[in-house]
């Protein structure tokens, strides 16, 4: 698939009504809460061959997208790096970031790995959220493809 087409179909398949978005800049982390994801924060990218060298869409901001979702996008300073990612424990920060915003809501954080075609990783009030911290893959191609096949059964 092209990147169009992986965005184009990843769009179509998610169980997600909204995103919580995170990233950090200047030891800031900023969180932007998006109920559609604007086709320029998805960049096509490739797994590493030991994790099977396959085709992904990815949260990978730079430092125009995240003064973009800043200035333009509303995004929300919620704490240091320190406080907001190193706190919770967890090393991995796509981990750290989610374990942050569901406890943040009120609930038991868990790791997990249901698709994202099939729920969101977080419900409030009944909106389900895919929430990502940059460089974190939305989904690799194969994912997508299992979203197309499971949307049209």
């Amino acid at each position: 698939m092209t990147h169009a087409e992986l965005i184009k179909n990843y769009k179509e398949t998610t169980a997600a009504d909204a995103y919580i978005l995170g990233f950090a800049i200047r030891g800031w982390v900023y969180q932007l809460i998006i109920k559609e994801l604007p086709d320029w924060m998805f960049k096509f990218d490739r797994e590493s061959t030991s994790h099977g060298g396959k085709i992904k869409e990815r949260f990978r901001p730079n430092t125009d997208d995240k003064l973009t979702m800043i200035h333009r996008l509303g995004a929300e300073k919620v704490g240091t790096v320190e406080e907001i990612l190193t706190a919770t424990g967890r090393k991995n920060k796509g981990e750290a970031w989610e374990k942050y915003q569901t406890e943040k809501a009120g609930q038991e954080w868990k790791k997990d790995s249901v698709p994202y075609y099939l729920d969101g990783d977080l419900t409030v009030n009944g909106v389900k959220y895919q929430i990502k911290f940059e460089s974190a893959s939305f989904a690799n191609e194969e994912t997508i493809l299992e979203g197309m096949k499971h949307q049209a059964a």
